[in-house]
């Protein structure tokens, strides 16, 4: 689910700030495939994250903060080769990409931790009975 919202928000940034800064530029049939490349790019820093065994909470943040910064450096890379973004549009991109993986964590951790307690009430209530 993090991965849709990040990639979906990634792309309706770029699109949004793309407006904004070069309001003029139009894209062919092969910017149709950006969604898809911008999957990928978004995809392969959560590689940072996997482990055979648990994570303690400061290793977890460490590789989320390794995960941000591969994301950051493999999307305005790719931005910045294929002449999509550069110049204060790169900056813009930056700061967005960094939000929104904030925000798309902090929700994501809100709603896990929603779920555990629902989850640790019924094992209460189950373990009771």
């Amino acid at each position: 689910m993090s991965f849709f919202i990040i990639v979906t928000c990634v792309t309706l940034v770029i699109a949004v700030l793309g407006l904004i800064y070069e309001p003029d530029r139009r894209f062919g049939y092969d910017a149709y495939f950006s969604p898809f490349i911008f999957g990928l790019i978004g995809v392969v820093p959560s590689f940072a994250t996997y482990s055979k065994r648990e994570l303690t909470i400061r290793q977890m943040i460490i590789r989320k903060i390794l995960q941000l910064s591969v994301l950051e450096a493999m999307i305005l890379s790719f931005g910045y080769l294929m002449d999509i973004m550069y110049g204060p549009m790169m900056f813009a991109v930056a700061g967005a990409v960094f939000a929104v993986f904030l925000v798309v964590h902090f929700f994501s951790y809100a709603i896990d931790y929603r779920e555990a307690t629902r989850l640790n009430a019924e094992l209460k209530v189950f373990q009771e009975r």
